[in-house]
């Protein structure tokens, strides 16, 4: 069966389009009036894609893909931050994080899926710390009832209300963590009560406990998801989790490679890393079908995809690529 796939780019040809058909990813078009779309996200019924675009004065762009293969730009608003990073669709409003200013905002969402104007934003801060905040990523919890965000510069997970009938955010909770980590991104496990945070300053991923109930995070033990020799800085990316629960796969870009941790009862383990197969990985995706790795290798302009086996969940040397400049996302309708 060929699937869609959507290509982010940064310094590239805007929102790339690709088909997918057994793994081997082609490109077909792309909608350059998305600027730099650093980062995507789908509605929950999948008919409309979001894009940031990370530039000083942010943006964000709802794109029609009922015809996968034919997108059609919705609307765009001013994401109302600068240098957007993430994005995520939490109810009937679109949540966006901002790198450069550290906001988190939330756009009420029309019934076709367009996004309104801003509704609000929240600084994520630490008066006493003086740090940036430098926000990252917003992930809805699986309970649907909070928004986490990253807060790379304060070394601090947060946990957000959001309104719904006003898209009013605020500030619920937080969880810290050692200075110098710099949360980059999160994972929830698919069992709803552990969560998983990945460092982008020290290259590790921190196990946490999560009570959806009282909205609250409880740190555990870290691990180092670099291999031996790795070189320092490293700089991991992207995390995500392998459906059945059993492993994590984490981009690190500048070891350029994809890390296999197991899950177990405490802290990950790392039992592989493996070639990204181009310099730079960004983010990694899993394939519609889950036998596949995509990894956007942003510096050699290329889409990787590796087998990955099911009984171990390693992944096998990269299987192909596809050329897509700037290439930092990748996500499949």
């Amino acid at each position: 069966m060929t699937r869609t796939a959507y290509i982010g780019t940064l310094d590239g040809d805007g929102l790339v389009v690709a088909t997918e058909d057994g793994g081997p990813l082609t490109v077909t078009g792309a909608l350059r009036q998305v600027r730099e779309p650093s980062a995507l996200a789908l509605s929950a019924d999948r008919s409309t894609l979001y894009a940031v675009s990370e530039l000083p004065d942010g943006v964000v762009t709802a794109v029609d893909v009922t015809d996968p293969q034919r997108p059609v730009v919705l609307a765009a608003q001013p994401s109302g931050g600068a240098g957007p990073t993430h994005l995520a669709v939490f109810g009937r409003h679109l949540v966006t994080a901002h790198y450069s200013d550290g906001v988190v905002t939330s756009h009420p969402l029309d019934p076709d899926g367009s996004p309104r104007p801003l509704g609000s934003a929240l600084l994520l801060e630490d008066p006493a710390s003086g740090a940036a905040p430098h926000a990252h990523q917003v992930v809805p919890d699986p309970s649907g009832r909070w928004l986490l965000a990253t807060a790379l510069g304060l070394d601090a997970v947060f946990v957000l209300r959001l309104d719904q009938a006003t898209g009013e955010l605020a500030e619920h909770s937080r969880m810290d963590l050692p200075a110098r980590t710099g949360p980059r991104h999160l994972v929830f496990h698919p069992d709803g009560d552990r969560v998983f945070v990945l460092g982008e300053l020290t290259p590790t991923v921190t196990a946490a406990a999560w009570d959806p109930a009282t909205g609250v995070l409880e740190r555990g033990a870290a691990v180092t998801v670099t291999g031996p020799g790795a070189p320092d800085p490293t700089y991991p990316a992207e995390i995500i989790t392998s459906p059945d629960g059993r492993f994590l796969y984490v981009s690190t870009r500048g070891e350029n490679a994809v890390g296999v941790l197991r899950i177990g009862p405490g802290a990950p383990q790392l039992v592989q890393t493996s070639s990204a197969g181009g310099a730079w990985p960004r983010h990694c995706a899993l394939g519609p079908d889950g036998t596949w790795l995509y990894v956007a290798n942003q510096h050699s302009g290329t889409v990787a995809w590796l087998p990955l086996d099911p009984a171990t969940g390693l992944p096998g040397p990269v299987a192909g690529e596809v050329t897509v400049r700037g290439a930092c996302w990748v996500a499949f309708a």
